[in-house]
């Protein structure tokens, strides 16, 4: 027998559960939020160096040291504007969880879908933002793959490295110890910033909390045989594995997924936004920014209006068929100034 959920019958509450976007990347990495009135953004890299205060004779007075020079890059943030529809058939029948006797007219089920879409788009536009954060941390450049758009963006990271042979730490006879070391001291040197916070996939966690030079140092609560309980579970998808003494940096393991159907639109893919055998050493101290650049629409007057903000929402209507169309827009880049203040290592 073919059921309609659509159609008037008995129905227990519907229970809906829908993945809630994690945004570990965006809200730890990327705080600092910049709106900007145009459609090109405009950023200054700026590199300090460790020149000493020179010394001079009492007699000849100060020194003239050079100013510090910066390199202005202009970067075009990609747009980012999923759709919905509302027909008339979406509205002449009750919703799913909605009571056969509820009486409620067209005109009140599209404000509530008009609520439940704008949220659906917030989500997807939230998912859109952590993913871009991630490529910018773990790779160094944004791909921008979409509708009639093909382009990379590259912020120029080139502290990066791929252990290979026995130097990996599924390996007994590599030293993941040594490697958290050299890599802090390079960000302490080219970027200036101290490393406080390490992002590692699932499959390294595994293996780095199993490796025997590892075991006896990492302060770990709540560990079993053949079992990893994290010490404390945070909020957007991350959690707490454990403290390295001497280092000062805590670990973490974060598993978030995306849906990839952009790639290869026939067989899309969940893929993990932390790659797989990566590790990344971060500064919460590094500076880095969401910025937004501007959004043009045209509003039902025909004029055209510039808005900057973070969203968009807009909304308009077609005729045979009749369709309402709702779009939320958004123009988000996360930039990592200091291009310098971190370092990504494929370990496995």
């Amino acid at each position: 027998m073919t059921i309609n959920l659509s159609d008037p019958r008995t129905m227990l509450a519907l229970v809906e559960r829908m993945a809630t976007p994690k945004t570990y990347l965006r809200d730890t990495f990327f705080k600092n939020k910049e709106t900007s009135p145009t459609e090109i953004v405009d950023v200054e890299f700026r590199k300090g160096n460790r020149r000493l205060a020179p010394f001079v004779h009492e007699k000849i007075g100060g020194k003239v040291v050079e100013n510090t020079g910066y390199q202005t890059r202009n970067f075009a943030p990609p747009l980012v504007a999923p759709d919905k529809i509302t027909t008339a058939f979406d509205l002449a029948k009750k919703t799913a969880g909605e009571h056969i006797y509820s009486g409620k007219t067209p005109q009140q089920r599209a404000g509530e879908k008009l609520v439940r879409d704008l949220l659906e788009l917030e989500d997807m536009i939230t998912r859109r933002e952590e993913a871009m954060c991630a490529q910018a941390l773990f790779e160094g450049k944004i791909e921008v793959i979409g509708e009639g758009v093909n382009r990379v963006i590259d912020f120029g990271f080139t502290n990066k490295e791929t252990l290979s042979g026995t130097d990996v730490w599924t390996s007994d006879s590599s030293n993941p110890l040594g490697d958290l070391k050299r890599w802090i001291r390079q960000v302490q040197i080219k970027g200036m910033v101290n490393p406080d916070i390490v992002v590692m996939s699932s499959d390294v966690v595994d293996a780095f909390i199993q490796h025997p030079k590892i075991k006896e140092i990492l302060n770990i609560r709540n560990l079993y045989v053949g079992e990893v309980r994290t010490a404390k579970e945070l909020p957007n998808g991350v959690s707490y594995v454990g403290t390295l003494p001497g280092l000062n940096v805590d670990i973490y393991e974060y598993n978030e997924y995306y849906l990839d159907d952009f790639t290869d639109e026939n067989n899309p893919t969940t893929k993990p936004l932390v790659p797989e055998g990566t590790v990344t050493l971060l500064s919460s101290a590094a500076n880095f920014t969401m910025a937004y650049a501007a959004i043009t629409i045209i509003e039902e007057s025909g004029s055209f209006v510039t808005y900057e903000a973070e969203r968009v929402p807009d909304q308009w209507i077609e005729k045979r068929p009749d369709r309402q169309f709702l779009s939320l827009s958004s123009k988000p880049l996360p930039i990592p100034r200091e291009v310098d203040s971190w370092f990504v290592a494929k370990v496995m």
